[in-house]
């Protein structure tokens, strides 16, 4: 795990990022509370001395943290349930971490997931260093419910011990802190939304958790008339951020009814039919496009590209040839 949380690291190093470093004990929790959880801390052992450092990155509705307290430390909630999940990939030290009934030792390899519903103790020593993935309890619980046609929104707990996610998770968090860096960030709110979407899905599918049965029980098949439907509504929205959640609402299906369609119909997922087409969207405006006259990242961030390490490979994969063998052709 911690080869593929180095690179989420390195988007969180900047001194822009840095929200705090601090050996006051109140200020830490200050901070880290605002930022993290509301929660108390108590100095561990011989030690009594913080060198907190916390970098913080917020990335519209998700945020993501590094944090090294630079102290032997326990913490504990400072009320009885909070609002969000908190996803702790370590990058280096150890600590030993308790929710609820579950414990488990944390190093480098091996995460946790604290959930907002039972008490939590975490002892933490002092060269453990740690990436922090904040998720809204109410988005986890709404996307579960949704991913399932749920009636309303249920608690949902995953197991303490991270188990090995898939790689394009690790990705969709690098995407997340890469996407911050643009400008124009606050007009692509609707992209971050997306990616915390895609994000808790895969960790609802991934992490062993109360609603996993069911998750991995057979969906659905929704009817040819829908799947139509929803290929018609996001190629009049292709330009734009779509969720695949919002589609399937479109529809009038579920999410997973709306996955096996167009499995059943087409061989690929909603996710991966609308890529196709709109790396078809970009092949043409680049290749009208006379040599040098358009930015490659602006024309993959117009057509919801946000990763583009990702869209330069997935291009060459469809195409033969990168984007600027493409834009750098000559037209006669």
């Amino acid at each position: 795990m911690i080869a593929s949380s180095s690179p989420i690291a390195d988007h969180l190093f900047g001194a822009e990022h840095l929200l705090l470093a601090s050996g006051d004990v109140d200020e830490v929790v200050h901070g880290c509370s605002r930022a993290l959880r509301p929660h108390d801390l108590f100095m561990r052992g011989r030690s009594s001395e913080l060198a907190a450092r916390l970098h913080h990155l917020p990335i519209g509705p998700l945020s993501l943290s590094r944090l090294c307290y630079g102290g032997d430390v326990t913490i504990v909630p400072a009320k009885p349930e909070g609002d969000n999940f908190l996803i702790t990939l370590p990058l280096g030290g150890n600590a030993r971490f308790c929710y609820g009934s579950s414990a488990t030792d944390v190093a480098s390899g091996h995460g946790t997931i604290v959930g907002p519903y039972q008490d939590f103790r975490l002892d933490i020593d002092g060269a453990f260093d740690q990436i922090l993935l904040r998720l809204d309890r109410q988005r986890v619980e709404a996307i579960c419910a949704n991913l399932l046609e749920l009636e309303k929104p249920a608690a949902v707990h995953f197991e303490l011990a991270l188990s090995v996610m898939p790689a394009f998770w690790h990705k969709l968090l690098d995407a997340a802190a890469s996407l911050s860096t643009f400008s124009a960030v606050s007009v692509h709110a609707k992209m971050c939304a997306q990616l915390e979407e895609l994000i808790i899905q895969s960790l609802l599918v991934a992490q062993p958790n109360n609603f996993s049965a069911a998750i991995s029980a057979p969906p659905r098949l929704a009817p040819s008339a829908q799947v139509r439907k929803a290929m018609d509504y996001m190629r009049h929205h292709i330009a734009e951020p779509i969720r695949p959640s919002q589609v399937a609402r479109h529809c009038g299906v579920g999410l997973r009814s709306l996955q096996a369609g167009f499995q059943r119909d087409l061989g690929t997922s909603p996710s991966q039919w609308l890529r196709a087409e709109r790396l078809e969207r970009v092949h043409a405006v680049l290749s009208s496009a006379a040599p040098g006259s358009l930015a490659i990242t602006d024309v993959a961030l117009q057509w919801g590209f946000f990763h583009l390490g990702e869209f330069a490979a997935q291009f060459k994969a469809r195409f033969g040839e990168k984007p600027s063998a493409v834009l750098a052709k000559r037209r006669p």
